[in-house]
């Protein structure tokens, strides 16, 4: 038989027991889930973007030494792309916006091209653009002085976010039933993972239009740093409409941001 005080203290330990199971401030599993796989997949992100800018700004540094173009500056370039297997190049360009140096020697086809940078004057990470390589891809770019502190051209490394951030996602979405979308804030989908949306901009193309809500959250990724919210859009596997919770972070450098989005389908 059990005593008054031992009844009482079992009570006590079944209901605390029970409130993460029942109560109202219990998480909602799904969310909990993608919100730590935002934040892990944000602060990986972050870093690789903060490293590779302190390459490049050593780099740019260097150029100071050697100039634009000639061994000393292909060689620079080539150290930094190594470095970065996911670059697509690195290059110089002077004040017209001319390439004067790429590496690796496969690409110095495009050396002399106009690539418009004459206007940049201090770091940038770009848009996603068509480039002369005939890919859509960022820059990270940085001014490049002479001994006189003088501007006489830009260094730039090329990369496309899915070469930057494929090896980052997979394995913190595998087997989570989540899907990541990285857009810019301009609506602009650079990244998706499984691969279906990357190019397509979210605020602008004529296939959202149906869908407010999403276009409607859309706007939110667009304001807001972070934050969670749901919407309705037709399965990738069966077409029906699925309520489905995006929850995203954000990633930043030189002013550029990118929005980090995990969806899954709703849990309730």
């Amino acid at each position: 038989m059990f005593t008054k005080g031992l009844y009482l203290f079992l009570v006590i330990v079944l209901s605390l027991m029970l409130v993460p199971v029942f109560g109202c401030a219990a998480p909602d599993g799904g969310e909990a889930q993608a919100k730590a796989a935002v934040e892990k997949i944000r602060v990986a992100a972050q870093a690789e973007l903060d490293k590779l800018d302190a390459d490049v700004a050593d780099a740019a540094l260097k150029l100071k030494g050697t100039g634009l173009s000639g061994d000393g500056a292909r060689q620079i370039l080539n150290g930094l792309c190594t470095k970065y297997p996911y670059l697509v190049d690195c290059s110089t360009a002077d004040t017209t916006g001319k390439i004067v140096t790429m590496a690796p020697d496969a690409n110095r086809r495009y050396e002399g091209l106009n690539i418009g940078t004459q206007d940049v004057k201090a770091p940038v990470l770009s848009q996603y653009l068509m480039t002369v390589e005939g890919i859509t891809a960022v820059s990270l770019m940085r001014p490049v002085l002479d001994e006189e502190g003088k501007q006489i051209g830009i260094i730039d490394a090329l990369f496309t976010p899915e070469a930057l951030l494929t090896g980052i996602v997979a394995p913190v979405i595998e087997g989570t039933g989540l899907a990541m979308n990285v857009l810019q804030t301009d609506g602009m989908t650079v990244f998706d993972l499984p691969k279906s949306d990357t190019g397509k901009n979210l605020l602008t193309d004529a296939e959202y239009k149906p869908y407010m809500e999403l276009v409607a959250l859309g706007s939110r990724f667009a304001s807001e740093e972070s934050g969670s919210g749901t919407y309705t859009f037709p399965s990738h596997e069966t077409s029906e409409p699925t309520k489905k919770l995006a929850t995203w972070g954000s990633v930043k450098l030189h002013g550029t941001a990118w929005r980090m989005i995990a969806v899954r389908e709703a849990l309730n």
